[in-house]
């Protein structure tokens, strides 16, 4: 049985929230949070686009975008197509909980 991970109401919910945030950017790599934050922010592009657009702006090679893209597919945190299914890039639930984590734009 799952523990919840939310204590609303509670003094130590910032506290929990401050940890969480920690644990997922240690977690999670600079190029991997630079696509959940591209992908989040960019509606209606494929992924092979969003990727593009960083590996130009961050001068990341594509190869390593494309890399890290899979590894957050396969995390369940992102979703997009394939060369045969041409489909937008978008968040998962799991991947837009992260993006609010990571921000610190957590509604209380």
């Amino acid at each position: 049985m799952p523990i919840p991970i939310s204590n609303r109401g509670t003094r130590s919910s910032r506290a929990s929230e401050v940890v969480l945030r920690r644990l997922l950017l240690r977690a999670l790599n600079r190029n991997q949070r630079l696509i959940l934050q591209a992908v989040s922010e960019i509606r209606l592009a494929t992924i092979t686009s969003i990727l593009r657009f960083l590996s130009r702006e961050f001068n990341i090679p594509l190869s390593t975008l494309k890399l890290n893209a899979k590894i957050l597919k396969e995390l369940g945190l992102i979703d997009f197509g394939n060369t045969k299914q041409i489909k937008a890039a978008k968040l998962t639930p799991a991947g837009e909980l992260v993006v609010t984590i990571l921000n610190g734009e957590i509604k209380r």
